[in-house]
């Protein structure tokens, strides 16, 4: 979550000292419960203002700046520029004003740690602004907790400044509740959501609750005000058309026990992909961050040029797309379903490794698109499987069961009563399933990558008794195929992009030429990376580990793969910035663009072969081929479509026409594809099982 839940420790291991019955009866909490409803006022005052800002800016960026500079509703493209500024802004607040921003959405609702102080409220502030009104896929409820508390904690400090630690988690608790107390639709839902997951009970969570509850039920009322007052709107979730419910059948609980697993296996992927790619957010936090902003973007607008729909549904919580998505339901089709989960789920992963937000919101939205496909199968409604679906999936991602339940159930109204039999079983399933599968996230015996009590990380690395300088060097080449791999995922997706029929019609064949070129400069950076690793692997000469920046060392695979490989990029970058010139007559065409593109394609497959011969002379009879063989393999298949799409293009002299236009760009589409495979493929750690070969400057 954006922040953690202030002041909350979780149960305790034994029973309070104290009596609830005399604290309650004594004026100090009379006073704390006073003090609760009067804080209820301002904090929900500006929890409302902060929601009415996002909704402001996401109006502005997404809607009424398009219509201004372009005339008309916003192209599919138009995200991708925005969700890389969201990447920069919100990696720019997190690593340099104080607080990192509060705590990873990747880990889930937090608890411990205390309220944020003053200082970093202005941190957490601006990257949740950002991140919530620039698109990117996280939920507005765990700044506004955050928020919250951190504020009744300040009012509690600048009351007394030697109040006792009981007071402060009091009013830091009230706070938070005040801030969303009517986000999720009910300020019991809100409350409860809390309480679930501090992880209070008995006497206990009374004295924690009641000052809490008062504070919800007077912020519920300044909501519901400010909405009359401004006409800004209530910023509750809830669903104008709710589908009719029917009763429950064995049949919708046998599908109930189906849902429960998907929504946790589905969950567990994505929760993988964010924990899996925090430890490369830490390696570069500003520009990892902005390369994942543009990935969302791509997902996005990919998204619309191949279903026809809005790509808003794609970004931003989903709190907003929602109830348009149940309303018309009908509409869409199964195809169009799949897409939108996969793509959402793919954004929603990104945006838990590095961004800052609540994840509740995207939870139920997905759920939601998964009841919607389930609710034509045999025996099933419309009703049933928007209960299911949310249920599942909001126990898989908040691992609070209860909460979970209510989620799904008081969201459609009268009708969530008809539908809790199956609601309970989803997710008692989807609870089991998350708990049983292994904790995702990368686990390794070499280093580990934690949050700290302030959103920070700290690595973990495994003891070594010597090789000091070998240490710091492998450190250093891991770090280089990090970034060479990030370089090779960007340049493949704009390739893969720049191939997609539907977006050279939406940005016009210019824009797809330059999206081309773009795609071929992150190659050829990639490429010199791989070029200068395979040159620090070579043998030491006179007794000194420093090479020439150029090196002639033909007889080395490892080097005479990744030169060949960047002397390709090198005819990529010629091929494709000729491509940018207009009115090029057939002759210039072919000596200028298709020349260069057949010579390119020629080195890749090259370099591909070169690379995995290379790679195979690690591998041990009757052990697994290691990871850089198969990536060779995978890189290899690509070559092999860039050189069909490269003879494909090829320009006909008589009539100026390309051989083959549509399967020069499948192959282009498919090679794109395979080498962004295989530089997925580079960030995951090499089994210690495997044989690793000496040279890994293998072409991703």
């Amino acid at each position: 979550m954006g922040a953690g839940l202030p002041g909350m420790s979780g149960p305790a291991a034994s029973p309070p000292t104290f009596d609830p019955v005399v604290v309650i009866r004594s004026r100090p909490y009379i006073a704390a419960l006073v003090l609760a409803a009067v804080l209820g006022v301002p904090i929900s005052i500006i929890a409302y203002g902060f929601l009415a800002l996002v909704s402001a800016v996401q109006q502005f960026v997404f809607v009424n700046l398009p219509n201004q500079v372009l005339g008309g509703p916003a192209p599919a493209w138009w995200p991708v520029p925005w969700l890389v500024l969201c990447g920069l802004l919100t990696a720019l607040t997190i690593r340099y004003l104080p607080g990192t921003g509060g705590h990873s959405p990747a880990f889930g609702f937090k608890t411990g740690g205390g309220p944020p102080s003053g200082r970093e409220l202005v941190g957490i502030v601006l990257a949740a602004l950002t991140t919530l009104s620039l698109g990117a896929v996280l939920g507005p409820e765990g700044p506004l907790i955050a928020i919250g508390g951190g504020l009744g904690a300040l009012a509690v400090h600048l009351a007394k400044k030697d109040a006792p630690p009981m007071a402060l988690t009091i009013m830091a608790s009230a706070g938070s509740f005040a801030a969303i107390s009517t986000l999720l639709g009910s300020p019991v839902l809100g409350a409860f959501l809390i309480m679930e997951a501090a992880g209070i009970g008995g006497m206990t969570l009374s004295l924690m609750a009641l000052p809490g509850l008062l504070a919800s039920g007077v912020g519920a009322l300044v909501f519901v005000g400010l909405d009359g007052w401004t006409g800004l709107g209530s910023f509750s979730l809830a669903l104008p058309v709710v589908p009719p419910a029917v009763p429950p059948t064995l049949a919708t609980l046998g599908w109930a026990v189906i849902m429960g697993a998907v929504g946790a296996l589905l969950g567990w992927l994505i929760r993988w992909v964010g924990l899996s790619l925090r430890p490369v957010v830490h390696l570069n936090r500003v520009l990892v961050t902005s390369a994942l902003g543009l990935l969302i973007g791509l997902a996005a607008m990919a998204y619309q040029l191949i279903s026809g729909h809005s790509f808003t549904q794609v970004l931003f919580s989903g709190q907003d797309a929602l109830p348009e998505l149940v309303e018309n339901a009908a509409d869409y089709s199964l195809a169009v379903l799949l897409l939108l989960i996969a793509c959402k789920a793919m954004a929603y992963g990104l945006s838990l490794s590095a961004f800052r937000g609540g994840p509740v919101f995207p939870s139920m939205f997905i759920g939601a698109a998964l009841g919607i496909v389930a609710s034509g199968l045999p025996g099933m409604n419309l009703a049933a499987g928007l209960g299911m679906g949310i249920g599942a999936m909001c126990a898989a991602m908040l691992r609070l069961p209860l909460t979970s339940t209510l989620l799904a159930t008081l969201l459609l109204g009268v009708d969530g009563v008809a539908v809790t039999p199956q609601v309970v079983v989803a997710v008692a399933v989807a609870f089991v399933i998350t708990n049983v599968l292994p904790v995702p996230g990368p686990a390794g015996p070499t280093a580990s990558v934690a949050p700290d009590a302030a959103g920070s990380v700290q690595h973990r690395a495994a003891p070594r008794a010597d090789h000091a300088t070998e240490s710091s060097s492998e450190g250093g080449s891991t770090l280089r195929g990090r970034w060479t791999a990030w370089l090779f995922i960007i340049g493949s997706s704009l390739f893969a992009l720049g191939a997609v029929p539907l977006y050279a019609e939406a940005v016009g064949l210019r824009l797809c030429a330059v999206t081309f070129f773009v795609g071929s400069l992150f190659f050829t950076c990639a490429a010199f990376l791989q070029y200068r690793e395979a040159v620090d692997a070579l043998p030491a000469v006179r007794a000194t580990r420093r090479h020439p920046f150029w090196v002639w060392a033909p007889r080395n695979l490892g080097w005479l793969a990744c030169a060949v490989q960047l002397a390709g990029t090198l005819w990529f970058n010629w091929s494709t910035g000729n491509a940018l010139r207009v009115n090029l007559n057939a002759e210039l065409t072919e000596q200028r663009v298709w020349r260069p593109d057949a010579l390119g394609s020629v080195a890749f497959l090259v370099a591909s072969a070169v690379a995995l011969r290379d790679a195979g002379r690690g591998a041990v009879a009757g052990r697994p081929r290691p990871r850089m063989w198969k990536i060779g393999v995978i890189n290899l298949a690509g070559s092999v479509a860039f050189g069909i799409s490269a003879v494909a293009a090829f320009v006909i002299p008589s009539s100026g026409e390309v051989w083959n236009a549509g399967l020069s760009s499948l192959g282009t589409l498919a090679g794109a594809l395979c080498f962004l495979t295989g530089a997925v493929l580079m960030l995951s750690p090499e089994s210690t099982d495997a044989s690793v070969p000496a040279v890994r400057g293998t072409p991703p």
